[in-house]
């Protein structure tokens, strides 16, 4: 359950909590995969969870009481706002150096990271440019990968709900550049992108199907034949089903593409007349 409230930065007063702009140079801050070590000069855990929160409910307003009961649910109230107060104060330090003064907005009763739509953490580019996001392999880290003891059931609950949105964000983001790859005749990087989603689910025949075209655009129809008798086993021996008509005639398409062209037909001779008449 993500705990926010309906204020949005609009709503924030005037000259208060104005962000001054990251800059382009400043390097994607990386929320994906487990911090070996926090960044200077983080020393919470849980600084490094909020700021995760805040990056995906950016430009709202959060009351503080809500993000201490979403991190310290077994303590009172006040503790737990207490326990916000100094991890707020550490977090403040880092995201002014890496991030920029006046992003993370902190107010007497309210927080919240203030920004507009220019690319701050790497999860930002499965939406803004998910081409340029790291290849998805099977073992694509997770987002606060390590991260689930540090809050309560909601914290859990929002975070299971998080990883599964960039898990279809970033399945949808390859899927659109594998195809716009395979429509430019970039077949090396086609091959790449549906091998990835093949990996990622053997299951889907559309994923099949595009591992067979990048296979055969980049020279290698034995290996694209292979995908789909791989493919058709899989249905058969764990389904009991037959591959799709739209596979099956993209296999025949491709293996007579692949056939060499028959040799051209000798012209007959003429009954009683010499070949050199």
């Amino acid at each position: 359950m993500a705990l926010t409230s309906e204020l949005n930065m609009a709503a924030t007063p005037k000259g208060r909590c104005a962000w001054s702009g990251a800059g382009p140079g400043r390097p994607l801050v990386q929320l994906m995969g487990r911090n070996e070590g926090l960044p200077a000069p983080l020393i919470y855990r849980k600084g490094w969870a909020l700021l995760g929160y805040l990056a995906v409910e950016s430009n709202r307003l959060h009351p503080r009481a809500a993000l201490a009961a979403l991190f310290w649910p077994e303590l009172s109230e006040t503790s737990a706002l207490t326990n916000l107060r100094q991890v707020l104060s550490n977090l403040n330090r880092y995201c002014s150096r890496e991030l920029g003064p006046g992003v993370l907005c902190i107010e007497r009763t309210r927080v919240g990271l203030m920004r507009d739509a220019q690319p701050m953490f790497d999860v930002d580019l499965v939406r803004s440019a998910p081409c340029r996001l790291l290849q998805m392999q099977p073992e694509q880290r997770n987002f606060l990968d390590d991260m689930e003891d540090l809050g309560g059931v909601d914290f859990l609950s929002w975070l299971e709900t998080t990883r599964q949105e960039m898990e279809r964000q970033l399945v949808d983001a390859t899927e659109q550049c594998c195809d716009e790859s395979l429509e430019a005749g970039e077949w090396e990087h086609a091959v790449v992108l549906a091998r990835a989603l093949v990996d990622r689910d053997p299951w889907s025949e559309a994923h099949a199907r595009r591992m067979m075209r990048a296979h055969a655009g980049i020279g290698m129809p034995d290996s694209a034949s292979h995908v789909y008798y791989r493919f058709e086993a899989l249905l058969r021996e764990e389904l009991g089903l037959d591959t799709a008509e739209e596979t099956r005639e993209l296999l025949a398409q491709i293996n007579a593409a692949s056939l060499p062209p028959p040799p051209p037909k000798s012209q007959p001779q003429e009954f009683g007349r010499s070949a050199t008449a």
